[in-house]
């Protein structure tokens, strides 16, 4: 008998495993526990981010850049109920002045999430902002400075900061030219980033910031190239708006040396 119950026990044993063998080699989570032949480890992971500027003549109206990494859904929260799946959401009212926490949460094609909440402050006030600040707009119209439209070719490398695009500049038939509104009486600061090519030309390109309605200038300068061309490297400039200065116009022409230009902005300083 003791034989007998032994010899049982070993036999339902052996059954249970292969039954669960059986189920676990038919199933679709076994099969996505292992990894498919020649994959890769996703190792570099979504990083949300995001700018925002005020619209020229609404205050409580805004928009939205979205500036994360490694990203291609995106989720909005502007509070109040209002949300957007939008990379770049445009014309976002909010209730007037104040300070308002807006969330992002930037999602990749395998299902990483990245979260960040920004506080976004409206005032009523002019915020200068430059249209189309990743040169990605079509037609190119905001930077054809009452040319029509600009003939500067769109650019991806090297890689611009952010993700963002690039304006390559390569003859003189290409030129970046916006007029915006300002304060007048204010300084302000206009940040972008440039690469060039380093070994021709001693120049990469003819910068000019000047009233908008009256041709003052207020910075007319070379633009100094690179001493590489493999990445961007950032460029800012200061300057003040004379006293009844109404818009800036900011004007780049081909100087001598092929140019890429990405990411410009404008801050006011004091």
């Amino acid at each position: 008998m003791k034989n007998k119950a032994k010899f049982f026990r070993k036999i339902t044993l052996v059954l249970v495993t292969a039954v669960f063998a059986a189920s676990c080699v038919g199933s679709d989570l076994f099969r996505d526990d292992l990894p498919d032949t020649g994959s890769k480890e996703d190792t570099v992971f979504p990083e949300a981010n995001f700018d925002y500027t005020a619209d020229q003549e609404f205050f409580y109206i805004i928009n939205f850049t979205d500036l994360s990494t490694e990203a291609n859904t995106y989720s909005w929260d502007f509070g109040g109920g209002v949300t957007s799946t939008e990379r770049d959401p445009q014309d976002i009212e909010f209730p007037g002045e104040g300070t308002y926490p807006v969330t992002l949460i930037a999602s990749d094609a395998n299902g990483e999430t990245s979260t960040i909440t920004l506080d976004v402050v409206v005032v009523d006030e002019l915020v200068a902002a430059f249209q189309c600040p990743d040169f990605l707009c079509d037609p190119r119209t905001p930077w054809g400075g009452g040319r029509g439209t600009s003939t500067y070719s769109g650019s991806g490398s090297p890689t611009p900061p952010e993700g963002n695009g690039g304006a390559k500049i390569s003859s003189s038939s290409q030129f970046l030219d916006q007029t915006i509104r300002v304060v007048a009486g204010a300084d302000y600061r206009i940040t972008f980033w440039y690469v060039s090519a380093p070994s021709s030309g001693v120049s990469a390109g003819q910068l000019l910031i000047e009233d908008g309605d009256t041709g003052e200038d207020f910075l007319s300068q070379d633009i100094p190239r690179t001493d590489q061309s493999s990445a961007y490297v950032e460029y800012s400039v200061s300057f003040s708006t004379g006293a009844d200065t109404e818009n800036m116009r900011f004007n780049i022409e081909y100087g001598d040396t092929e140019v890429r230009i990405s990411k410009i902005s404008i801050e006011r300083i004091d």
